[in-house]
């Protein structure tokens, strides 16, 4: 089913959905439960995917002029309309409830979700990630930033040159000049008492420290720009200060959209095992409780298709997350990472689904390594799937958005895997549906190993007992 047809055949819903008014939240105008029972009642009859564009679908928001979504650039985010679809579903899903991003990211599910008035979990093993997503769905008082903002100026003038942090290849990518004045600036942040706003003009100076880098911003891993193009004369402290006053800006519009009284809660640093709440830095040792979670909505890392750690790399050496030498460890644990010891990939790997084994016996053949890297995947994205499972309540759903991508020539199915996996879980498919990507800063074709993703499949599961299980 296209999307014309989809506009044709729904038309009269649309309609009415846009009619229904929103007594929730000033950012949800509109309920989209008639959209969404139509698209699933079609799945349902057919059986077969369908094509729909979740930009034309909630075309009333405009992304770059909503609340904090823009407050700091981060590879391969999710598209804020898919999970604005799912949320304003109220009458779907139900008000009220408790919704979950376990590949949180920088926050994009989480904001969504405080903004349609729900309560939102979330979890990320970057540590840059969840600081940025901690800021994002924190309400401050823009008029408390901006005369802070003015007190930071004042100390960077006073301050004196700081000795740089742990940053790998530091002087390949900033000049002595913007290492003197990214020091001032960190030192300047770093006498912030309160927690909140300090942690704010971090995330501030994390934005500028790409910017005032030699990394060429087209590119969200870093890499050197063309001699042609490198910049002269760069002033740390006024990128941070034009960067500040845009995210004040951003930090005006999240109050005016959000209420006072939203609840947001970091459940740990590792998909695979849920933690109870606890500070977006900090991790506690009790599990999240089973079907503590009404709706689940996450877009896993792509299998070796995208290079968070190296991303950040920059901004968590200039913060002190993690310095040259504490890369490769973060980077291990993440799921979806590029590099394991040849004393791993050097083995053979079985995955506990049939149709991923044919396609890695395949691979490796070609490229141990690669063959290496799609089973970890698979195994721990199981692992990941089925924690989903154990905190999503009975009658629950997850909505899961993942693309296939290319390895070594071969289509590594990631939908389709997955979803055997979920079934395995308890999670019943109920709707499948295909959007085309525009532009999410996925990673492009990197070498002969990988390939172009240009879909994503977006799929509606619902929990069910396992007795009722087909």
């Amino acid at each position: 089913m296209d999307l014309n047809a989809f506009n044709i055949n729904l038309g009269a819903t649309e309609a009415i959905a846009l009619d229904a008014k929103s007594e929730i939240s000033a950012a949800y105008e509109y309920d989209t439960t008639l959209a969404l029972e139509s698209i699933i009642k079609e799945y349902a009859s057919t059986g077969e995917s369908q094509t729909l564009s979740f930009r034309s679908l909630v075309s009333w928001i405009k992304v770059g002029e909503r609340a904090t979504h823009y407050i700091h650039p981060y590879p391969a985010k999710l598209l804020p309309q898919i999970a604005h679809f799912f949320l304003a579903a109220r009458g779907y899903f139900g008000k009220g409830i408790k919704v979950l991003d376990p590949f949180g990211g920088t926050g994009t599910v989480a904001l969504e979700t405080l903004l349609s008035g729900n309560e939102a979990y979330y979890s990320d093993a970057n540590p840059l990630a969840r600081l940025i997503a901690k800021v994002k769905i924190t309400r401050i008082d823009p008029s408390a930033l901006t005369s802070e903002l003015e007190i930071i100026k004042f100390s960077y003038k006073q301050s004196r040159a700081k000795k740089a942090p742990d940053v790998v290849n530091l002087e390949k990518w900033f000049t002595p000049d913007v290492i003197r004045g990214l020091s001032r600036l960190k030192s300047s942040i770093e006498k912030i008492e309160n927690l909140d706003i300090r942690d704010f003009f971090l995330v501030v100076f994390s934005a500028t420290v790409r910017r005032s880098s030699n990394a060429d911003p087209r590119l969200s891993v870093p890499v050197q720009r063309k001699p042609s193009n490198v910049r002269k004369n760069v002033s740390a402290i006024e990128i941070f200060s034009q960067q500040a006053e845009l995210s004040i800006q951003r930090m005006n519009a999240l109050i005016s959209l959000s209420s006072e009284d939203f609840k947001s809660h970091n459940v740990g640093f590792d998909a695979r095992q849920l933690k109870k709440p606890a500070p977006w830095n900090s991790e506690s040792q009790k599990q999240l409780a089973e079907g503590t979670i009404d709706l689940i909505i996450t877009s896993p890392p792509y299998a070796g298709a995208q290079k968070y750690i190296r991303a950040s790399s920059l901004s968590l050496g200039w913060l002190g997350m993690a310095g040259s030498g504490d890369l490769k460890g973060l980077e291990n644990q993440s799921i979806g990472r590029e590099h394991l010891p040849k004393s791993v990939w050097s083995t053979s790997f079985v995955s506990s689904v049939p149709a991923a084994n044919d396609l890695i016996v395949r691979v490796r053949q070609k490229n141990p390594l690669r063959a290496a890297i799609i089973a970890t995947y698979i195994n721990e994205m199981e692992s990941c799937i089925a924690e989903m499972s154990r905190v999503l309540a009975e009658n629950g759903h997850l909505v899961l958005i993942i693309g296939n991508n290319e390895v070594c020539g071969e289509i590594f199915s990631s939908s389709e895997y997955l979803t055997t996996i979920a079934e395995k879980h308890e999670l019943v498919p109920v709707l499948k549906a295909v959007d085309e990507i525009k532009s999410r800063g996925l990673m492009t074709k990197r070498n002969k190993t990988a390939g172009l993703i240009s879909r994503e499949w977006v799929i509606l599961f619902k929990k069910v007992s396992s007795k009722d299980v087909k």
